[in-house]
């Protein structure tokens, strides 16, 4: 299975109003929604049955992601398969995310516009350090 929705009850409960600030690259983040939750092509069958995301955690891979080229995400993150997506308001707007399970992501604006994030807690370079 490539990816499912979440069904309408689920998306509900996780549509998020933050109580607090989440300060990220685009300034704070207001409602953080979780609309999808699957799997890239060319993934073994259920790999990412388990994979889940929840608002808190978008919120906090956001409060910590740095912008990166995509140069930069193929040299120093490794490749998730698995992905979550959603959508988000900030006070520039609404926003679409996706966030893949090996700490890197896009968050998309309503403009077309795409910024590639990474947590760089998850940094993984491959070369010799």
């Amino acid at each position: 299975m490539k990816g499912w929705i979440l069904g309408l009850s689920l998306q509900l409960l996780a549509t998020l109003l933050l109580a607090g600030e989440v300060t990220t690259v685009i300034g704070p983040v207001e409602q953080i929604e979780i609309l999808e939750i699957g799997q890239g092509p060319n993934t073994a069958v259920d790999s990412c049955q388990e994979y889940s995301v929840t608002a808190e955690e978008v919120a906090d891979f956001l409060r910590h992601a740095i912008v990166i080229t995509h140069r930069q995400e193929h040299d120093w993150y490794l490749y998730g398969p698995c992905y979550a997506s959603g959508t988000l308001t900030s006070r520039y707007g609404h926003w679409h995310w996706l966030l893949r399970n090996m700490g890197t992501g896009w968050l998309t604006a309503v403009t077309g516009e795409t910024f590639v994030l990474a947590d760089p807690r998850q940094e993984s370079s491959l070369g010799d350090d």
